[in-house]
């Protein structure tokens, strides 16, 4: 079982390695393109939820958001209803970007998940539900 713990592990870096050295001259190394693709695909998401979403501690999270918001990349806005709470929105900058973020991650899918059958993709898709719910 710990030799297939490490697959996961290996594979899992891999990728990463692969996407943050494929948008690290738009500074989206130390995977801050993860958080770009959340931000992008649920504005108004604030840190707490981003970093439950990332699986890493607040700081983690809200030191990478201040790099994006830096980078031109994310705003930060208050909530409507609680003025303390601040909301994540992608800049324009972000939303141009988005596009190829995505098809880059789905091009990684395509060359690795993408060669199971649909019944191996599911099943896949169950077991890492499972093993997940055990972290």
């Amino acid at each position: 079982m710990i030799d297939e713990l490490r697959q996961i592990g290996t594979f899992s870096r891999r990728a990463t390695a692969s996407a943050n050295h494929e948008f690290a001259s738009q500074g989206l190394n130390n995977n801050r393109f993860q958080y770009l693709l959340r931000i992008c695909e649920r504005p108004g998401l604030f840190f707490d939820a981003l970093a439950a979403d990332m699986a890493v501690d607040r700081t983690t999270s809200f030191r990478a958001v201040q790099k994006l918001i830096a980078e031109g990349y994310v705003e930060k806005r208050p909530d409507a209803v609680n003025k303390k709470v601040r909301r994540l929105f992608p800049t324009e900058k972000a939303t141009a970007l988005y596009p190829t973020i995505h098809q880059f991650e789905a091009g990684v899918a395509d060359r690795t998940i993408g060669s199971l059958t649909p019944g191996e993709q599911q099943l896949l898709a169950e077991l890492l539900t499972k093993i997940n719910a055990q972290l």
